[in-house]
Order: C-alpha cells, then sequence, then structure tokens
C-alpha cells in the first residue's frame, strides 16, 4: 500500500471509532500533527506505535502497511 492509501485508511478506521485525530494521538502519547502526516501520506506510522494503532484501530499491523 502507498502512504496515501495507507493514510486514507487509517483516517477511514479512525473515523469509524468516532475519533478525532487529538484522541487518537493521545492514545498513542504523539503528537496529533503525526496523524495528520499519516492520513496525508507523508509518512507511515513508527514500528514502535504500530502495533498500539492496529489494536486501537481493531485491525492487525500487517492490515495497516501491507
Amino acid at each position: 500500500m502507498s502512504a496515501i492509501e495507507t493514510g486514507k485508511f487509517i483516517r477511514q478506521l479512525r473515523k469509524e471509532k468516532h475519533l478525532n485525530q487529538q484522541d487518537l494521538a493521545a492514545c498513542l502519547n504523539i503528537s496529533n500533527k503525526t496523524i495528520s502526516r499519516w492520513e496525508t501520506g507523508e509518512g507511515y506510522p513508527e514500528v514502535t506505535v504500530l502495533t498500539k494503532l492496529a489494536e486501537i484501530l481493531d485491525v492487525t499491523a500487517d492490515e495497516l502497511i501491507l
């Protein structure tokens, strides 16, 4: 999956959970700007937060990046 596709997927899952970027960022102890960068395709989640992100969004880490 490209960075843009991954970002769109994260955004879709986040919205399905009724979370805003700030809520998700707080759960992961990162900034909401980081969430924004992911969702706009400017980067990928770091390995250190990938498992927790997947858990919050109820998907596997593989689903997030493949």
